[in-house]
């Protein structure tokens, strides 16, 4: 502000000094020349508009009281005219001044919209109870690798999880130690996936499913098995599981390289049929679609 002070103060002299008694129009080009340089700064000052009077009244009040004191008729119109464009021109800043604060917060305020919408649509696409994907998510994860999968003549695996006889565990422990339970497990399972293209969602109750876009039939095997041995390894405590003692879940396994493969309907139908097969097989097993 000091700045644009200054620079007033120099131009208003200049303006006095330079100043011809006896031209009327060498007066006229200094006054034009003033009021040029008070309305080209507009733009630049207005941010600030303190700034932009520093600058204007030094500019502009030598010559206009040199012409409104002149003592004639001439000088005290074009005083007057100076007077007057200079107020407009303040007034113009301001203007601007208010119009850009109003900019800035409008661009605030939509940048905060964005934030907050992105942050929803993730909140969306979120299982509040696990922290991983949920239905929705999965829907639209796996609808797109497939068409991406059909477009590209890449492999696609889907497994199939479910956690062994949870209503009983829900049961004997309480659903507070059921919902811990579910979180623990999506949590290991989501460890598990070691590729960022990887989906692990929570598709129901106690059932979960993974989306592996390029992977044949005994990749998803392999990952299946690893999502398998993660939960067994919590070690949590289910006295309805007979056999193990602790949670487990059992895992269906389909792919589109092993089958001929024509919806994506049909390839959900598989990795169901392999998990119910897992079930009947005892739990706490892998079954690949075959």
């Amino acid at each position: 502000m000091a700045g644009a002070g200054l620079s007033g103060l120099v131009w208003g002299a200049s303006g006095v000094l330079l100043m011809h008694p006896q031209s009327y129009p060498y007066q006229v080009l200094i006054a034009f020349a003033l009021g040029g340089m008070i309305a080209g700064a507009v733009p630049i000052l207005s941010c600030l508009p303190q700034a932009y009077i520093a600058f204007a009244v030094p500019t502009m009040l030598p010559v206009t009281l040199n012409m409104l004191l002149a003592g004639d008729r001439i000088h005290l119109n074009m005083g007057l005219l100076l007077l007057v464009f200079s107020l407009a021109m303040v007034l113009s800043s301001m203007r601007m001044s208010q119009t850009l604060l109003e900019l800035c917060d409008l661009r605030l305020h939509r940048d905060l919209s964005n934030k907050e919408r992105k942050t929803l649509e993730r909140l969306l696409r979120i299982d509040e109870m696990t922290g991983i994907a949920n239905r929705r998510c999965f829907d639209e994860t796996i609808k797109l690798e497939w068409r991406r999968g059909q477009r590209e003549g890449g492999n696609m695996a889907l497994i199939s999880a479910d956690i062994d006889n949870f209503k009983e565990y829900n049961d004997l422990y309480g659903h507070p130690a059921g919902d811990s339970c579910l979180a623990q497990v999506a949590k290991a399972m989501q460890d598990a996936l070691n590729r960022p293209g990887d989906l692990a969602a929570r598709t129901g109750g106690e059932e979960f499913s993974f989306v592996l876009p390029n992977t044949s039939l005994q990749g998803a095997g392999y990952i299946a098995e690893r999502l398998r041995n993660s939960v067994q390894a919590l070690n949590i405590p289910h006295a309805g599981q007979p056999d193990t003692g602790k949670v487990t879940i059992s895992v269906g396994v389909a792919a589109c390289d092993h089958h001929k493969v024509d919806t994506l309907d049909s390839l959900v139908q598989l990795a169901d049929e392999a998990l119910y097969q897992a079930k009947r097989q005892g739990r706490n097993g892998v079954v690949l679609a075959t």
